[in-house]
């Protein structure tokens, strides 16, 4: 089992590269909080209330997690009605520790920019190149293949 702390890093590195919004990455951290041995049974509500987000973000959000494969979830019913969803995280520690291996990366060369505009005392700021240096570690993080990004792929694919 993956160790808690690291997912909630790896879902914080995901929104500081934006490839999820910080409101995903709250719903995504909270179910993390709640994640035992066989899973967690939250409710949208409980989601939504630690999160601080909307009933419906948290289901837009799991169901955007779904479709990437990061999480899934059954229906456990007991008689006639349904009583909890079990959720399970799908991660392999591989993939998150590319993701927070290009963190550090990242905020290397973050800070070399930064410091680069501060000894030079240029006008203008230094976020564009920034920018331009989180695009091109993540492109080297998640390479395309036949000319789509993993992401490009799953929103072809799955258009909701």
């Amino acid at each position: 089992m993956l160790p808690l702390f690291r997912l909630k890093v790896f879902f914080e590195a995901l929104a500081r590269f934006h490839r999820i919004n910080h409101s995903q990455a709250a719903v995504y951290k909270a179910l993390v909080s709640y994640h035992g041995r066989l899973g967690c049974y939250p409710s949208h509500a409980t989601l939504a209330a630690e999160s601080g987000v909307s009933e419906r973000t948290v289901r837009n959000a799991l169901r955007e997690a779904r479709l990437r494969r990061w999480i899934d979830w059954t229906n456990e019913r007991v008689g006639r009605r349904q009583s909890v969803n079990r959720y399970r995280i799908l991660l392999t520690d591989e993939y998150i520790n590319k993701v927070l291996n290009a963190l550090h990366r990242f905020k290397r060369k973050t800070a070399e920019i930064s410091e680069f505009f501060r000894r030079q005392n240029l006008p203008g700021s230094p976020y564009f190149y920034i920018k331009r240096a989180s695009q091109t570690i993540w492109k080297q993080l998640d390479p395309p293949s036949n000319g789509l990004t993993p992401w490009q792929r799953l929103f072809r694919d799955n258009r909701e």
